[in-house]
């Protein structure tokens, strides 16, 4: 039997020729533009292995609220009006929001910062159940872990600042303030949303004489991460972030998943749904890997030396 070239290609490479038959349209939505841009080239990598092309059998639509948490449901509304295979949802909220607009359009989460069981967007994560599946992080037991490394790497500080998303959870802030009350330190909570609101967030946490900053999870907070760090220095304020890409842009030290890892599983869980299976079927899984990165650049900045042992445990250390 002669085959031809192309036929032993499209043989070759497993999902290509389904790929080929259709053009698919795929959907983001995140509260931050740095969240989509990165679903985004993560998508066309990976859903390229499969034979993907953007611009031929593919089609991304990003859509970022750019801080703004009250333009999700319009966002939201627009983007399943444009009638997509999967959107890549952004957080908890985004998850909502596209579910209130139509409860059947496959969702994965990229990623779930609060429980979804908890949060009713799932009715377990072995079985989610419904529309939605995607990537599980351990957001608050790592709030806690934050507050653990703030005590141990910069040791003088009594009171810890919280600037929380306004979509944080309060009995998220109340369980953190607790934990942090049990391990000797005292936590102080301000809210910020966009750009606009940081210079005030920043002032009112110098008033209520904060010596150390966790800048929580957030999308928001990820796009806008060297603002943050700016607002930070001149404020006096060490902090700790969530993502390595935080560290890199000015906060002092970063505590969290390897997220580049995780998006790679999220576009894996796009080509699952790609291929039929549904997403109420799709396991939903937990970071299991996470990174410690130290800026070094950004302690200098402060006056500060960071603790050793801190330093020793660090998978990357930034001059």
């Amino acid at each position: 039997m002669i085959l031809r070239r192309g036929v032993l290609a499209t043989l070759a490479l497993p999902g290509l020729a389904h790929a080929q038959r259709r053009r698919v349209r795929i959907g983001i939505l995140s509260p931050g533009q740095l969240t989509v841009d990165l679903n985004r080239a993560t998508l066309i990598t990976e859903l390229g292995k499969a034979g993907y092309v953007e611009g031929r059998n593919l089609e991304i639509i990003g859509r970022s609220s750019d801080g703004d948490l009250q333009r999700i449901p319009v966002l939201a509304a627009a983007l399943v009006a444009l009638q997509p295979d999967v959107i890549v949802a952004v957080s908890n909220p985004v998850a909502h929001a596209i579910r209130a607009v139509n409860a059947t359009v496959p969702i994965v989460m990229s990623f779930a910062g609060s429980d979804p069981v908890a949060d009713g967007l799932a009715s377990s994560l072995a079985r989610p159940g419904g529309s939605v599946t995607g990537i599980v992080m351990l957001a608050e037991e790592l709030d806690v872990k934050r507050v653990e490394l703030a005590l141990e790497a910069f040791p003088t500080a009594t009171r810890i600042g919280l600037l929380a998303g306004s979509s944080y959870p309060a009995d998220r802030v109340a369980r953190l303030t607790a934990a942090a009350r049990r391990l000797g330190t005292e936590l102080v909570t301000v809210r910020a949303e966009g750009p606009e609101s940081f210079a005030r967030a920043f002032t009112r946490l110098v008033e209520l004489r904060a010596h150390a900053l966790l800048i929580s999870a957030s999308p928001g907070f990820h796009s806008e991460a060297a603002a943050l760090a700016r607002h930070a220095e001149r404020s006096g304020l060490p902090t700790v972030c969530e993502l390595r890409s935080m560290a890199s842009a000015g906060c002092v030290l970063s505590l969290g998943p390897l997220d580049g890892e995780l998006r790679r599983r999220v576009a894996g869980y796009v080509q699952r749904i790609l291929r039929g299976e549904a997403p109420g079927t799709i396991p939903m899984e937990q970071a299991e890997r996470f990174e410690l990165v130290a800026n070094l650049r950004a302690a200098r900045a402060l006056g500060l030396g960071l603790p050793v042992l801190v330093l020793a445990r660090a998978d990357e250390v930034l001059e």
